[in-house]
């Protein structure tokens, strides 16, 4: 004759416990997840893939600037470069004539964008599970001149203080931070910086700036926008470290 043995109620608790956890994950599990930057069709953003980075600012006139962002999508003009003076420099156009035909690419779902494909990279001595994930530092490279070095191209990253022009180099590069916008939506953190105003609000040096109308440590981050020198072509829009700006950049997968 059998004898049926009770499971002590700790054990019964524990064993419980134990399948609550293995078949549902836990609140980390999840953070780790909602961390990661998806590119415009959910899929997560990684490292060494090449991607179009995309503007989202909308080019409308009539509504609140707050408002001027692009649906996922929409835009179709991305990042690429221009060289001036000798050195190459981060650009966007406003119309798609300026793009040559190395410069338009198909995404995964056969839509046609423009640009120059960029890559995301850890930074050296950076621990990375290859994903892009909000508050990560990574470094942005593109090649330039050709698609690869067989096909005569360089590689050159992102070069980026914090403030001013935005370059590319083969001999150095920055790391930039993620910030996350939404799922689909990043700005990339260049740095901080102090906006100097006089008492008239002109700008103006350290010695003359006046507490009440100048603005310190604010955070810039990766812009475009136009050149400030007389005559430039409004159809340019010119890399520059600067503050934040209400529309981020989406990124688009190649095929």
């Amino acid at each position: 004759m059998f004898v049926k043995r009770k499971l002590p109620i700790l054990t019964f608790l524990l064993l419980l416990f134990s399948l609550i956890v293995t078949v549902f994950p836990t609140n980390s599990a999840y953070a780790a997840e909602d961390d990661r930057i998806l590119d415009i069709y959910g899929d997560p953003i990684t490292t060494n893939k090449d991607y179009i980075l995309v503007d989202k600012y909308l080019w409308v006139t009539g509504i609140p600037f707050e408002k001027r962002v692009a649906p996922v999508g929409q835009n179709r003009l991305g990042v690429t470069y221009e060289k001036f003076a000798g050195w190459h420099y981060v650009i966007q156009y406003k119309n798609s004539s300026y793009y040559g035909d190395a410069e338009k690419h198909k995404d995964t779902k056969g839509n046609e964008y423009y640009g120059t494909p960029i890559n995301f990279e850890a930074p050296a001595g950076v621990e990375s599970d290859g994903y892009i994930r909000n508050n990560a530092p990574i470094t942005m490279s593109m090649w330039i001149g050709g698609p690869n070095a067989d096909a005569g191209g360089t590689k050159k990253y992102v070069n980026a203080g914090n403030r001013g022009w935005i370059y590319f180099s083969d001999q150095s590069k920055s790391a930039l931070t993620v910030k996350k916008k939404n799922s689909k939506e990043i700005d990339l953190v260049t740095g901080k910086t102090d906006y100097l105003r006089d008492k008239t609000g002109r700008p103006c040096d350290w010695y003359s700036a006046d507490p009440q109308n100048s603005s310190y440590g604010v955070v810039t981050t990766f812009q475009l926008e136009y050149s400030e020198q007389p005559f430039a072509n409004r159809d340019k829009l010119w890399g520059m470290a600067a503050s934040e700006d209400y529309a981020g950049y989406e990124l688009v997968p190649l095929q």
